[in-house]
């Protein structure tokens, strides 16, 4: 039964990573993006010059690195469910695996012609999911004081 459980929290984990690893295609590439964040930038801010949307597209996507691998640190976080309170241990080899897809992901898009790889992109990926588990340690601490101040 515990594999089982072990199972099922790693394998949204491994689905994520499936998806991060079609982000790293040419379909996502940033002239594929450009067709979808631009138009949608001009309907939204109809006033933004052309050189202003082209800042919006590259913002966007930045976004989009913070946003993927933010939820790559929820669903880390998730499947490890750490459990030495008070030790750095954990937080550091989920940030470290973090860091590892992160450069994986760009040493991916070396090999995709219509990509490019930058180690600024995989200063975001880290930064999103090292937000995400900084957030999931502090939730995790501030449910334990509301238990053990409960009443029963």
């Amino acid at each position: 039964m515990s594999k089982l459980r072990n199972t099922s929290r790693w394998l949204p984990v491994l689905v994520w990573l499936l998806v991060i690893f079609c982000f790293s295609t040419d379909t996502f590439s940033s002239a594929h993006t450009s067709g979808i964040i631009i138009p949608t930038l001009k309907f939204v801010f109809p006033s933004l010059s052309p050189a202003q949307l082209d800042i919006g597209h590259i913002i966007c996507r930045k976004a989009g690195h913070l946003l993927e691998y933010f939820v790559l640190g929820i669903l880390v976080w998730r499947a490890w469910i750490p459990v030495q309170s008070g030790s750095m241990r954990p937080m550091l080899l989920m940030t470290a695996l973090i860091l590892a897809v992160a450069l994986s992901d760009e040493f991916h898009q070396l090999f995709v012609p219509s990509r490019g790889s930058a180690w600024t992109d995989v200063g975001y990926d880290v930064i999103g999911g090292a937000i995400a588990l900084m957030l999931m340690a502090r939730f995790r601490n501030e449910s334990r004081t509301l238990h053990s101040h409960s009443v029963l």
